[in-house]
């Protein structure tokens, strides 16, 4: 994750590009405090860039939220990607952090005068024209990938199911819910899952079944079904009121079609079905 900074005295103005998810907030989390938070300047955030966004992403920007309201700034996200978007409003997190089409509707929010603003970086293009091939096999070989429980293995992780979808042309929509179910649960379960300190090997299998992408999970941790994350958020015009613990699995359950879990064998096995659809373009190989 790279975080771009313009230097502003009266406010701050950053740009995102990568991946904000566990990895990508760790990368950028102290460099955004120094230009943001620590000085209580109101901050235009160019959303354009992040490719890909996970309830820990939303997290981050939450959090800093709530420490700009307390001296009395705002946090405004300026035109993120449709799924970033479609993320941010299904979470409800727009109530809370406004989003912005344009850099002038962005300053307005902040209450700040137009000003020529060095552009921030152009999006990942989400509208070549792209439909799966006819024909599609109805079974197609997966990967499968078993990591540690250790979040440093995740980019790796995520490499290898970047290079399955591109190979098989998988529609945008289809391959950021992939991606989304594949950090939540998997990052759910690093974090959650082991009682002890010791190495465990999470397993995972991604494949293409009769134009369904099917991700299946397996873990030696404690017994738990995903689906009990299924609840309402909670949110207020106010955002100390809101609560965003379990936002992932919300996440997860509300954008896969189908979503199965069983204990077999003393191991948690956690199965996703996404549907393929044609009118979709293909997600693009993000490695940053």
């Amino acid at each position: 994750m790279e975080l771009i900074v313009f230097e502003r005295a009266d406010f701050a103005h950053v740009s995102l590009v990568g991946r904000l998810d566990a990895t990508g907030v760790d990368e950028i989390e102290q460099r955004f405090s120094e230009v943001a938070t620590d000085r209580n300047l109101p901050t235009l955030v160019d959303m354009s860039g992040v490719t890909f966004m996970s309830s820990l992403g939303i997290g981050f920007l939450f959090a800093n939220t709530k420490i700009l309201k307390k001296s009395g700034c705002k946090l405004v996200l300026v035109k993120p990607q449709e799924m970033v978007e479609s993320v941010l409003r299904t979470s409800k997190m727009d109530k809370v952090m406004p989003i912005a089409a344009d850099m002038a509707e962005a300053l307005k929010l902040l209450g700040i005068e137009a000003l020529d603003l060095i552009p921030g970086p152009a999006s990942a293009s989400t509208t070549a024209s792209a439909e799966l091939a006819a024909g599609t096999v109805s079974t197609v070989p997966g990967i499968r990938v078993s990591i540690k429980n250790d979040t440093s293995e995740l980019p790796s992780l995520y490499a290898k199911v970047a290079e399955f979808l591109e190979a098989h042309a998988t529609p945008y929509r289809s391959g950021y819910t992939v991606n989304l179910a594949l950090e939540e649960l998997v990052v759910n379960v690093i974090r959650y899952a082991y009682m002890d300190f010791d190495e465990h090997l999470i397993a995972i299998d991604l494949s293409l079944r009769d134009e369904h992408l099917v991700l299946v999970i397996e873990d030696d941790g404690r017994p738990f079904d995903p689906r009990e994350g299924n609840r309402q958020l909670d949110y207020a015009d106010d955002p100390d009121d809101v609560e965003v613990g379990g936002l992932g699995l919300v996440l997860v359950l509300d954008m896969v079609d189908v979503l199965k879990y069983a204990r077999v064998q003393d191991k948690n096995r956690t199965e996703v079905h996404i549907k393929l659809r044609e009118a979709e373009v293909p997600i693009e190989s993000d490695a940053t």
